[in-house]
């Protein structure tokens, strides 16, 4: 099982089992070295398919030293420095690695068994970051065909790269694989990401896919083996849901899983879509039997069927659930129930989520049209970890109505209880304390106007 990569932004990590385990005493790797910051990192840790499977600690000087068994029929890991210091590292049986970590990613030192190996993969992680994925998303905010001119420019550079160091066997074949499976990759995600960042979709030549075709998509031994062509079959099905709230799109999507014949595939997707049963959702019900019949895993669906239990809970007319002493924005405190005798309209945000600040506009002007209305308050709950960004955002964009921000983010009992787990959500709460709407219509929707209205 893989973890499951979501939307931009969309939904989020779920549990990876184990590879399957070779045998015999010389089962084991030993891996060493020193971090780029003695005296202010405790551990490192070493990850495989997006799943911690040790921690390593760090002596008082920076330095590591630990032994690894068994070692799997993948060879492939992450060691983690910090979430933005991470180096790909090949472990075969008895290899003995040892990393210079530098924060410069490009100036970390590698020697040991397996040195070429370890070589090529951190030139092909900084070569990646420094021209692919760079943190300003560039590469995708441009036109289709100058970003596909560039995505094979630079996968190209990294077979010539990969060329140079006349590797044979398996690890020349598993590499060859990787670089059609991320270029495959980055064609499938192209077009949401555009659309993320640039608040519009491209318009793609008829050709644009062209790199893709030949792949099966449904090719259960790959995906158990290759981490990279699970990630692909994830874009590739998951970028159908360009909008998590569209029943027809989520419809689409769980016929598309279904009829896929490989049982490990449907069982990861079930898993990525047991997330997305909330309030918001209108075809959680479709969602929870998809998850019933085809997830291998009975934590999962144990899950799954507590989340749509809790939201049956949330009817119109049911209590609301409440909120206590939520710090608000002047200092001072604010409870549910300060509201009781008033219609409440509640935006649960953040500020880093951009949907989320997309709406901020739309709250103003609906705010300002019913600020003479006593009887309404509008209550924005903040889920950000950083409270000190959050006040930075309440006043550098001006906000307006009661801004609050939630004691334990998204684990606070509130946005647990009304099973919030994807933002901006907005909630109407009458009069009473009684739930109107769990999933009230947004700002940017003519339809909440009608509501306030009455």
């Amino acid at each position: 099982m893989k973890k499951i990569i979501t939307t931009v932004t969309l939904m989020s990590l779920l549990t990876a089992c184990g590879e399957k385990a070779t045998q015999g005493k010389d089962d084991y790797a030993i891996i060493s070295g020193r971090v780029s910051t003695p005296g202010e990192i405790e551990k490192v840790l070493l990850a495989q398919n997006n799943e911690v499977v040790k921690e390593i600690p760090v002596g008082s000087d920076g330095s590591f030293l630990d032994t690894i068994r068994p070692i799997t029929d993948n060879h492939y890991y992450y060691l983690f420095e910090s979430p933005i210091l991470q180096v790909p590292i090949y472990l075969d049986k008895q290899t003995n690695l040892k990393l210079t970590f530098d924060k410069d990613l490009g100036k970390t030192v590698i020697s040991g068994t397996e040195k070429e190996e370890n070589q090529y993969l951190l030139e092909r992680e900084v070569l990646i970051n420094n021209k692919i994925f760079r943190s300003d998303a560039e590469l995708f905010k441009q036109e289709p065909k100058v970003f596909k001119e560039n995505i094979k420019k630079y996968f190209g550079e990294l077979q010539t790269k990969l060329n140079s160091y006349k590797f044979d066997g398996e690890f020349l074949k598993k590499q060859q694989k990787w670089i059609k499976y991320k270029l495959a990759e980055c064609l499938i995600d192209y077009p949401n990401s555009y659309n993320y960042f640039l608040g519009t979709r491209p318009v793609l030549p008829e050709d644009f896919y062209e790199e893709t075709k030949g792949i099966d998509f449904d090719n259960a031994q790959e995906y158990e083996s290759d981490e990279a062509y699970g990630d692909l079959v994830q874009r590739k099905y998951f970028q159908q849901i360009s909008d998590p709230e569209d029943p027809e799109q989520l419809e689409n999507f769980i016929k598309t899983i279904a009829a896929l014949k490989s049982a490990n595939i449907r069982s990861d997707f079930a898993e990525g879509l047991a997330a997305m049963i909330q309030p918001s959702n209108p075809k959680n019900k479709e969602i929870l039997d998809f998850v019933l019949a085809n997830s291998k895993d009975e934590e999962v669906k144990q899950t799954a069927q507590l989340a749509y239990d809790k939201l049956t809970k949330l009817a119109v007319g049911a209590p609301s659930p409440v909120f206590t002493n939520y710090e608000n924005a002047n200092g001072g405190t604010n409870s549910l129930s300060d509201f009781k005798g008033k219609l409440v309209y509640v935006d649960v945000w953040a500020t880093w989520c951009r949907p989320c600040l997309a709406e901020i506009p739309a709250l103003k002007a609906l705010h300002d049209k019913f600020k003479a209305n006593k009887n309404i308050e509008f209550v924005s709950i903040s889920v950000d970890d950083d409270k000190e960004a959050w006040k930075k955002a309440v006043k550098d964009k001006q906000l307006k109505g009661v801004q609050l921000i939630a004691d334990k983010a998204f684990e606070s009992q509130f946005i647990q209880d009304y099973g919030i787990n994807q933002i901006p959500t907005f909630l109407l709460i009458d009069k009473d304390g009684n739930i109107l709407d769990a999933n009230a219509p947004r700002p940017s929707d003519p339809e909440i106007e009608k509501v306030l209205s009455k």
